[in-house]
């Protein structure tokens, strides 16, 4: 099946994400100037391995291969991404290759991609520019965040040492890490220096990071490295500057990045005021129940934010939390914050009526988080019991909103209930990024009746469809009439 989408890559300054039949696959060029002066494109692909097809082998492994093809002003790359497993793809990584591309002038180049699966022949098509903005007397590249690992791969040299991005399907994260960058500057001539720091998510420089550098004639690589030591956690950005001998900026770069420390994930400004109980106490809740209300609010928190739920919760600190919870609220609402958490708590209620039990909130369910991170779903398809699976539904997003992700479209999420004791749905798939992936849940729907000599395979392949019509037919036959309906209208 032949998919030709024409899609924004914006390849001239930042990551583009491809998603196209819930594929997630970056492509993240990076421009540099050669020895003679001529411009030349490292283009990263990067390939989330658990958002694509799997099939089984004569070994019993999970086996997956790809092949992106990049053409551009008569240029041709090829190159392979093969992966194996032994379970399934839910724990798969980021996978990496290289290309590179060079030029003879700074106009822009079309750029035509072609990415196919070789299991089953389907095959994308993609379009676009790479917009090559810069000149032959001096270019300042984009910083990269560099990753740890160790190769003797040439194609991944330059200057001198190996350069390895931090794979990642657009903000890179580091952990407990040192940050180490990599940026390249040429001069055909003249005096200049390139100055550079660390910022935080406000912009300030971190004390320690700041340097400068006298550019030669000719290609200046540059390869720093920040221990981070004592830094609290946060977002930060890589931030270069290109200076001329008096001092003015002719030209900036940067890359924006998350780190995280173990022992630090408090932002110091949580330090700066208290909630006092009685205060608490006469707008925003119980005073016994503010760890509950960490976890409450986790669903609508960034990544960064979840850290931060997640130590202060530890520190049994309740002042703190207290504190935390309206300071989230005033952020998201700042006229309305009170208001805002009074809603978002009568939410929390129904979801807790809906899909709680006399052991379990609601809101700890999977079904539960999956509402108060995504709203309520466009359609839900229920099928509680049919002898031949298990209970299950199905949840189809038109439009799927989340803090921790960018928007995303038409997505699905998959619950079963193989305990059979009513309202203890897992989530044993979605096609939403950021979610679990099992690329046989199809199978795992099915009560395990089929009979045949392979105890993975579905029905299908013994002339049975257990699965229901919404797997057979790829449809959603329609809201099943539940309480969701309030929201959607």
């Amino acid at each position: 099946m032949l998919v030709k989408l024409k899609i924004a890559l914006v390849f001239a300054v930042t990551t583009c994400i491809v998603q196209g039949q819930n594929m997630r696959i970056s492509l993240d060029p990076n421009i540099y100037v050669s020895a003679q002066g001529k411009p030349y494109v490292d283009l990263y692909t990067t390939l989330d391995a658990s958002t694509i097809g799997y099939k089984l082998d004569a070994d019993s492994n999970w086996v997956t291969s790809f092949k992106v093809v990049v053409q551009t002003s008569g240029k041709l790359d090829a190159f392979t991404f093969n992966y194996a497993q032994r379970d399934s793809a839910s724990g798969a990584p980021l996978l990496l290759q290289k290309s590179t591309f060079a030029f003879e002038n700074w106009t822009n180049q079309a750029v035509k991609i072609v990415i196919k699966d070789d299991h089953t022949g389907e095959f994308m098509e993609f379009e676009d520019t790479l917009r090559l903005n810069g000149d032959e007397f001096i270019y300042l590249s984009n910083p990269i965040a560099l990753d740890t690992i160790k190769t003797d791969n040439v194609v991944y040299r330059k200057s001198g040492s190996v350069v390895i991005p931090k794979p990642s399907l657009g903000m890179p994260v580091f952990e407990n890490v040192p940050i180490e960058w990599y940026s390249e500057v040429y001069i055909k001539s003249g005096q200049y220096v390139l100055r550079y720091e660390l910022q935080d998510a406000s912009g300030e420089a971190i004390a320690g990071t700041q340097g400068f550098k006298r550019l030669q004639n000719g290609i200046n690589p540059i390869r720093i490295s920040y221990g981070m030591s004592g830094q609290n956690s946060g977002a930060f950005a890589i931030q270069t500057e290109l200076l001329d001998a008096d001092g003015s900026i002719l030209n900036t770069a940067s890359e924006s990045l998350m780190w995280y420390n173990d022992e630090l994930l408090l932002d110091p400004s949580l330090l700066e005021g208290v909630a006092t109980r009685a205060n608490f106490e006469k707008s925003w809740g119980s005073w016994e129940d503010v760890p509950e209300y960490l976890s409450m609010i986790a669903p609508l928190a960034t990544l960064a934010e979840r850290r931060l739920l997640m130590n202060l919760k530890e520190s049994m600190d309740t002042a703190r939390a207290a504190f935390y919870l309206t300071r989230f609220w005033q952020e998201k609402s700042p006229d309305q914050a009170l208001e805002s958490w009074k809603g978002y708590k009568r939410v929390v209620d129904q979801v807790d009526s809906e899909f709680g039990s006399k052991t379990l909130a609601g809101y700890r369910t999977q079904m539960g988080r999956v509402f108060l991170q995504y709203g309520a779903p466009s359609l839900v398809e229920e099928r509680p019991f049919d002898g031949k699976n298990y209970p299950y539904q199905i949840w189809q997003y038109d439009r799927l909103v989340s803090s921790s992700t960018p928007t995303q479209q038409n997505q699905v999420f998959v619950f079963v209930d193989q305990e059979l004791v009513g309202r203890q749905y897992t989530l044993i798939h979605s096609s939403a990024m950021g979610e679990v992936k099992d690329h046989k849940w199809q199978f795992h729907l099915s009560r395990h009746s089929n009979t045949g000599p392979d105890i993975d395979a579905t029905s299908t392949q013994y002339s049975r469809d257990n699965f229901g019509e919404r797997i057979s037919n790829s449809l959603i036959i329609g809201n099943q009439g539940t309480w969701f309906d309030q929201f959607n209208n």
